[in-house]
């Protein structure tokens, strides 16, 4: 998993994001954002919001894939029938 130190204006900016934005990855040193709509923004280093290039999106996709690969063997413990609330 691949560690990564935010800048002060990227921690603002995450900070700052309405709740319906999540934070889905990161590429390099920026984090990436979904915004409600699906689109896939970038939180540049001095805190910019700008679109994600198509090649940062396929690093993106790349890196989830080989992590989905990775917990493939791994087993639930608990039935999600059995959470209770």
């Amino acid at each position: 998993m691949e560690t990564i130190t935010l800048t002060d204006q990227q921690s603002l900016r995450i900070a700052d994001l309405p709740e319906n934005y999540r934070v889905v990855g990161v590429d390099h040193s920026a984090p990436f954002v979904r915004k409600p709509t699906g689109q896939l923004m970038c939180i540049q280093q001095d805190g910019r919001l700008t679109v994600a290039t198509v090649e940062a999106k396929r690093r993106l996709s790349e890196r989830r894939g080989q992590h989905a690969r990775a917990l493939a063997g791994v087993r639930a413990t608990t039935p999600y029938t059995s959470v209770m609330d």
